[in-house]
C-alpha cells in the first residue's frame, strides 16, 4: 500500500495552495481599486501562505508587493509576482485563473475570465486580453 501511495504521489501533478490564487486576486483587485493599503496587507498575507506552500520565490515577490511606499511601486512589483503566479498556474491542474496581458504595458496577471480588470495602470484598467483559459 505504502508504494501505491508513493507512486500516486510522484505521478499526479502537483496542485497548487488554492490560498494563493486567492490571496492574488485580492491584492490585483486592491491594485485595480487604488488601495495601496489593501494591497500591502493582502501582498502580506500572500506571502505568508507561499512560504507555508514553500514557494519561496512568490513569498520573496509578494513582500516586495506588500513593503511598496506607494502605489506606482507596488504595481512595479506585481510583474515579477504575477510572472511568478503564472508560473504556478501553468504547473496546476483543474480550476485555475485565466492569463490576461496589456500590450500597451507589456506585462501579464491571473484573473478569473471575464471583464478585463488591468491592475497596472488605472487608466487602463479594461486594456488587455486573454491569453490562456
Amino acid at each position: 500500500m505504502k508504494k501505491l501511495i508513493l507512486a500516486l504521489a510522484i505521478t499526479l501533478p502537483v496542485f497548487a495552495n488554492p490560498a494563493l490564487f486567492t490571496k492574488y486576486e485580492s491584492v490585483r483587485q486592491s491594485l485595480l481599486k487604488n488601495d495601496l493599503a489593501g494591497a500591502q496587507k493582502h501582498a502580506a498575507a500572500l506571502a505568508t501562505d507561499a512560504k507555508a506552500a514553500k514557494n519561496a520565490t512568490v513569498a520573496e515577490f509578494a513582500q516586495s508587493v506588500a513593503k511598496s511606499n506607494d502605489l506606482a511601486g507596488a504595481r512595479r512589483s506585481f510583474g515579477p509576482l504575477s510572472d511568478e503566479m503564472i508560473k504556478v498556474r501553468n504547473a496546476t491542474k483543474g480550476a485555475r485563473p485565466a492569463v490576461y496581458a496589456c500590450p500597451m504595458v507589456k506585462k501579464s496577471w491571473l484573473q478569473p475570465k471575464g471583464q478585463v480588470g488591468n491592475p497596472y495602470d488605472s487608466a487602463m484598467a479594461s486594456c488587455g486580453e486573454l491569453k490562456a483559459e
